[in-house]
């Protein structure tokens, strides 16, 4: 399960923080979660699932029977 983490910023920073899945720019808070066994931040909780459910498994490669 993830955890929501604010972003604090000071005015004059210029560092954007984009969803791992989506690449939308996250401006106030992200949805930090594991996934796979490493820490990914998104924009939202629905990123999260569609980050694990398609883009691992795309990332993983087609599965083969060994044959």
């Amino acid at each position: 399960m993830g955890r929501w983490e604010p972003i604090v910023t000071q005015v004059w920073d210029t560092v954007v923080t984009p969803c791992d899945c989506c690449g939308q720019v996250v401006a106030s808070r992200l949805w930090v979660a594991d996934v796979d066994g490493e820490e990914h931040r998104f924009c939202s909780t629905r990123c999260e699932e569609l980050y694990a459910t398609y883009v691992v498994p795309q990332r993983q490669g087609p599965v083969t029977d060994g044959a």
